[in-house]
């Protein structure tokens, strides 16, 4: 079978939940002439902002890595479907849980359950791109296998970062999501990393 309509679904699922993140958000009754009460919930919304950039980067990212995975899987089967779909269960999750632990950052419980969210996402896009590329089942057979390494590393840089904002939340749960910052900082490493590796061996040739 071909990708075609997975990728399709995968795209509306990925714009819808991005989109949802900005229920997060709340203001006064339309019946209210209040101005500073406006101002006062306009200021309290604005302490949120921080947490509705990091969940949307985190979705943007997974979408990225969702897009970088399909670049090289050239076919699908029933059991590669249903991990998709599973994927996409856990993103619609994600506008959920993000809700949750903005509103309730204080607390252990809704932080730990934002960081698993992002740890079985994580684990679901390594499984995704472990069962396409064993035995080379779903990709291209003359596949560099530098490449299969770099999109499993990507996929572990999630995971080790959700460990790390889960053992978190057990002693500041306030800051255990900001961990995720280290997310795009690793993989912006490892892209300019990898980049330079691509760059070294032509250099010597020339």
């Amino acid at each position: 079978m071909t990708t075609h309509r997975i990728e399709s679904l995968s795209d509306c699922i990925f714009a819808f939940s991005m989109t949802l993140l900005v229920m997060t958000f709340t203001f006064p009754g339309a019946g209210s002439q209040d101005e500073g009460e406006v101002i006062r919930v306009f200021l309290k919304e604005i302490a949120k902002f921080d947490r509705f950039v990091l969940a949307f980067a985190l979705l943007a990212i997974l979408w990225i890595t969702h897009h970088q995975q399909f670049h090289h899987i050239r076919r699908t089967d029933r059991r590669f479907l249903w991990i998709q779909i599973a994927i996409l269960m856990f993103i619609v999750m994600v506008p959920f849980t993000a809700a949750w632990m903005t509103a309730y950052s204080h607390l252990h419980i809704t932080n730990l359950i934002f960081d698993v969210n992002l740890l079985v996402l994580g684990l679901l896009f390594l499984l995704s791109w472990f069962y396409a590329t064993h035995g080379m089942r779903l990709v291209d057979e003359n596949i560099d296998r530098k490449i299969v390494v770099r999109g499993a590393a990507r996929s572990l840089i999630t995971c080790i970062v959700a460990l790390l904002a889960i053992a978190t939340s057990f002693y500041h749960p306030g800051w255990s999501n900001y961990a995720f910052i280290l997310t795009p900082l690793l993989l912006f490493l490892k892209t300019f990393r990898d980049t330079g590796e691509k760059r070294g061996p032509s250099r010597a040739h020339d």
